[in-house]
């Protein structure tokens, strides 16, 4: 199940996403940076599922679903899903031995490399990214939904930060940089970390423009007492 979103009704219909992973991931791939989500060591596990068997894996997501309700939009799993894991494992195993993502093209971009880091010591597959999940369990899993990380969207600017109104012409005294301004870039995301660079040099030219509107300001005032 992919978590999809659908920008037209701006909703998830596939609401819910199952990562699942082996003990080899469990014990190589700990740690919450970037979202990360298999716990290390004496860690909160709260949130980890688990089963000797896929089987034993499906119920145990369909009880916590169960459980989650109406936080879960009431999602139960198909009477299949077991079956249908079963054949995804499968075909992931299968992608991972020839080092060909047929789905989702995984390892592909260089941003996803470089995000994997190293290549583990025992992954002799043609791609570094891919390992087959193991024959036997145990076989961990937990659920994920969206959520919101940060802003993306607001009031348009012009070059030097400054506010449009409806009339497209600068709101005297209002500026915006940053994710609290409509992207310079429109709906396109460059990658993560990237958003820096825009946010340092608005805020410069924003500075700029504010302090000489403030001159300015102080200047036609002046000459008015005169």
């Amino acid at each position: 199940m992919r978590c999809l979103g659908d920008p037209h009704d701006a909703d998830h219909p596939n609401f819910l996403m199952f990562a699942i992973w082996d003990q080899r991931a469990a014990e190589r791939f700990p740690g919450a940076f970037l979202g990360g989500f298999i716990p290390g060591p004496g860690e909160d596990a709260s949130h980890i599922l688990q089963g000797d068997t896929l089987e034993e894996l499906a119920a145990a997501i369909d009880g916590r679903l169960g459980k989650l309700g109406d936080s879960a939009r009431n999602v139960r799993l198909h009477e299949g899903f077991s079956d249908t894991l079963r054949q995804t494992v499968d075909r992931f195993d299968g992608f991972a031995r020839s080092g060909v993502d047929e789905d989702f093209r995984r390892g592909e971009t260089p941003i996803e490399i470089t995000f994997h880091g190293p290549v583990a010591d025992d992954n002799h597959y043609p791609s570094g990214v891919m390992f087959p999940l193991a024959d036997r369990g145990p076989y961990y899993a937990t659920i994920l939904a969206p959520g919101t990380l940060d802003t993306k969207g607001g009031p348009r600017v012009d070059t030097a930060g400054r506010v449009l109104g409806s009339d497209e012409r600068p709101v005297p005294g209002l500026y915006a940089v940053g994710n609290s301004s409509a992207a310079p870039t429109g709906q396109g995301y460059i990658s993560g970390g990237m958003t820096f660079g825009p946010i340092i040099t608005f805020s410069y030219l924003a500075a700029h423009a504010a302090v000489n509107e403030s001159t300015a300001g102080v200047l036609a005032a002046d000459r008015g007492l005169r």
